[in-house]
């Protein structure tokens, strides 16, 4: 019995299950990877994000300056 299995376990050959897995992953894989458009919408976000803070400094800047 123990032979068995060990022969088994050595056998490379994949069953229909496997291959359908294999593929679902794949498709997984490709719909989670990140498109040209995500990575353009990230970039505008950062973008965003650093006009807004530079804005917020200069107000701080102005408002510290005595000219109220």
């Amino acid at each position: 019995m123990f032979g068995a299995m060990l022969g088994l376990a050595g056998c490379d050959q994949q069953g229909p299950m496997e291959k359908a897995g294999e593929k679902a992953d794949d498709a997984v894989d490709e719909v989670t990877e990140q498109g040209p458009m995500e990575e353009a919408g990230e970039e505008m976000g950062d973008a965003w994000d650093e006009t807004k803070e530079a804005g917020e400094e200069m107000g701080e800047a102005m408002d510290g300056d005595g000219n109220k």
